[in-house]
């Protein structure tokens, strides 16, 4: 809690008015500038800074609870509360005018015209994969026929010499085309 209380007229140290410098007139006069500066009129302060306790003979309702010093807080702009609206929100809101049916008829044609062409691109696209798709397959058998056809291969007619090979080998065995 704040202190109302100002200090700063008072003595300091122990000596009272014994001990300070200055003559008693001038500081009679600057007692009286500081006395000044300090009050505040009521028809200065701002509007949130009203004082919440009414003055004698006044009939203005208080709102609120005083604080420390008997005003009212809010906020700097003084608005304590929203202010009441003049029109509802969704009478702000712009409504565009209705179509006419000729209008609309051309956006059906224009929509439908749109996902035709998305249909026909996307059908291409597919179409386009696929046959991407089958030549590459057809590459790649192509290939590994010439790899078999480039190797040098060895006849085996005796069955016990495969018997004799180990399984890695017997793995890499293929029976030779025809």
């Amino acid at each position: 809690m704040a202190c109302t209380i100002d200090f700063r007229n008072l003595d300091e140290g122990l000596g009272g008015a014994k001990r300070k410098r200055k003559r008693e007139a001038e500081e009679e006069a600057a007692a009286a500038q500081d006395a000044e500066a300090m009050d505040v009129n009521m028809e200065t302060r701002q509007a949130s800074k009203r004082a919440a306790i009414t003055k004698e003979g006044e009939e203005k309702p208080v709102y609120g609870r005083p604080t420390y010093d008997g005003v009212l807080a809010g906020k700097v702009s003084g608005r304590k509360w929203k202010v009441n609206k003049a029109t509802r929100a969704s009478a702000l809101k712009v409504v565009g005018r209705k179509s006419t049916l000729e209008e609309k008829n051309r956006e059906k044609e224009v929509k439908k015209a749109y996902k035709e062409r998305m249909t026909e691109l996307k059908e291409q696209i597919r179409s386009h994969k696929q046959e991407k798709r089958k030549k590459a397959e057809d590459r790649q058998r192509i290939k590994k026929e010439n790899e078999i056809r480039g190797q040098s291969v060895q006849k085996v007619t005796n069955p016990k010499t495969i018997k004799k090979m180990s399984k890695k080998q017997r793995k890499l065995l293929r029976p030779a085309p025809k």
